[in-house]
């Protein structure tokens, strides 16, 4: 997605989003995701929960929603061992 231009953000503004569950199988899911919103309305498929975050996420970074920040866990090899 393309970002808004520096006058166009919706800093401090709440963005929503509507998600339609089509499908459940093997722990993961499957719909459609509507980002409402005053200047946009889009609708996109996902086919996994993951993809999902992910569209969130890059919605949220296209309007510059307040510097958001996000960060996956990773393996490292200074976590602890359990034996």
């Amino acid at each position: 997605m393309n970002k808004l231009p520096e006058d166009k953000k919706l800093e401090q503004q709440p963005t929503y989003f509507l998600i339609k569950i089509n499908f459940r199988q093997s722990a993961s899911i499957q719909g459609e995701i509507e980002w409402l919103n005053k200047d946009r309305r889009q609708v996109l498929s996902f086919r996994s929960f993951l993809e999902l975050v992910t569209l969130i996420s890059d919605a949220l970074e296209t309007i510059g929603y307040p510097d958001a920040e996000y960060s996956f866990r990773r393996w490292r090899e200074d976590d602890k061992i359990i034996e």
